[in-house]
């Protein structure tokens, strides 16, 4: 027991000094551990090893005394064009939209943008499972459920700003769970799972003044905004930090030998405000974590052969930062505001389907695919040039490879080929006479995403 306990308290203290960073499903990582993510991240029904509670706490009941650890290399490819773009904010200042002098040109914000001034994340995790007796067994797990991270050299918002913006923006958005976890067999072919979700995330953004406003005080323009409730807490604020608790409940049952059947359910987890972005996100800096939930089956054949599929649904919808959109923004809604404006995202189903084949006696193939058709709808664009969670498409590889001596070696590879989403009236395009937020000059903004995983993972079986 005393060495039970030195492991877990080790075990947090390294979690909680881990960040994780940006993810592939909307904003939520593919898989968890290795073996899942080498497998288009099946585990509702198929434990693996000790991340098994990300998925369904239910699992670990089959899972041996063990220690997982790992990371993984991901490197996204994220960025934006705009075109049709006739800015306002400069012929606002010059006084040409209410009468001065000047005329209907000037710079506007149509370009290419790259926001690959980061190139590269590290995304750690690790679980830690073992039996108490032969019905009740523990495990805690570490892993980043996702994030979102751009940073633009060249700003995409400068021409809506009349002066003073930075030349770069970007948003670092990340989430760590820390999950603690019992299962408890009901029979000896059925369990039950519940995990205690201790999260953290981390917040910050620049560049984004032009979302920030007090307004346009000129000779013929009168000061219209602010265009948030706190105008001084939309960008620039530097890292931010929120805590807060929820918990995953999950079922796993075998109805026939080499059958399983497992799922599980995580209610939305309510969050401590990021008081430093409180006039970025809807409800004075709420960013709670969406519900989601899921189910699959799995199936062993004389160890030789498995197969997995799995269906998940995230409700981004439900928080109002992430699914409210933008129009609220244009109808005179402030930025941070109750019901505020938000990403516009809609809600997502993800099927994921595995493989894996025994070719030699220490070497276990894995295979995967999963699809989920992105949240971004095509006139919410503009304002997820921060946050482009277009991919679709996950396509994954990896192996097993047994060390001996009760260590075992896990590799995993994900490709997700590039997605573009088309804005379509995207860019708010008011009359001449109207200002910023009902007019930034109209046109539309196109963004893109693709990624690359490689991930690595040891395991330590400690019976």
């Amino acid at each position: 027991m005393v060495k039970r306990a030195s492991r877990v308290g080790l075990f947090i203290a390294f979690g909680m000094a881990a960040a994780p960073a940006m993810a592939t499903n909307g904003y939520f990582l593919h898989g968890y551990g290795a073996a899942s993510e080498a497998m288009g991240g099946v585990g509702y029904a198929l434990p693996q090893d000790a991340l098994a509670p990300a998925a369904n706490p239910a699992g670990i009941t089959l899972l041996d005394d063990r220690f997982d650890i790992g990371v993984d290399w991901f490197t996204p490819r994220r960025g934006a064009t705009i075109y049709g773009n006739n800015s306002i904010a400069p012929l606002v200042n010059s006084g040409s939209v209410l009468g001065g002098g000047g005329n209907l040109t000037g710079p506007t914000a149509n370009g290419s943008y790259n926001g690959d001034r980061k190139t590269n994340a590290y995304i750690p995790s690790m679980g830690y499972a073992t039996p108490i007796n032969e019905r009740l067994s523990f495990a805690i797990a570490m892993y980043g459920n996702g994030g979102l991270q751009t940073d633009y050299r060249n700003n995409p918002f400068a021409a809506f700003q009349l002066k003073g913006t930075p030349r770069n923006a970007g948003v670092d958005l990340e989430q760590l769970f820390v999950a603690p976890t019992l299962a408890l067999r009901l029979t000896d072919h059925q369990s039950l799972g519940v995990s205690l979700d201790i999260v953290y995330q981390q917040f910050k953004a620049w560049g984004l003044q032009a979302f920030a406003l007090d307004g346009y005080p000129t000779a013929q323009a009168p000061i219209v905004g602010p265009f948030s409730v706190a105008p001084d807490k939309v960008t620039d604020r530097g890292p931010d930090h929120s805590f807060g608790l929820g918990y995953r409940v999950g079922y796993l049952a075998e109805p026939f030998d080499g059958f399983t059947i497992g799922g599980s359910y995580q209610p939305k987890t309510h969050m401590k405000r990021f008081s430093r972005y409180a006039g970025l996100f809807a409800g004075h800096g709420v960013f709670d974590v969406p519900e989601n939930y899921g189910g699959g089956v799995a199936y062993r054949w004389r160890k030789l052969l498995v197969l997995s599929t799995d269906v998940q649904r995230i409700n981004y919808s439900k928080v109002s930062s992430v699914g409210t959109p933008l129009q609220p923004f244009v109808n005179g809604v402030k930025l941070g505001a109750d019901g505020g404006p938000g990403f516009g995202w809609r809600d997502m189903t993800i099927y994921k389907f595995g493989a894996a084949v025994q070719v030699a006696s220490p070497v276990l193939l894995r295979f995967g695919y999963s699809y989920g058709r992105q949240p971004i709808p095509d006139d919410q664009t503009l304002f997820n040039i921060l946050a482009p969670g277009v991919i679709e498409h996950h396509w994954t590889a990896g192996a097993q490879i047994d060390l001996g001596h009760g260590y075992a070696l896990n590799l995993s590879y994900l490709y997700a080929p590039e997605h573009t989403v088309y804005g379509h009236n995207s860019i708010p395009n008011g009359t001449v006479l109207d200002l910023p937020p009902k007019n930034f000059g109209g046109g539309e903004a196109n963004i893109h995403l693709k990624e690359q995983t490689v991930g690595i993972a040891l395991t330590v079986h400690l019976d």
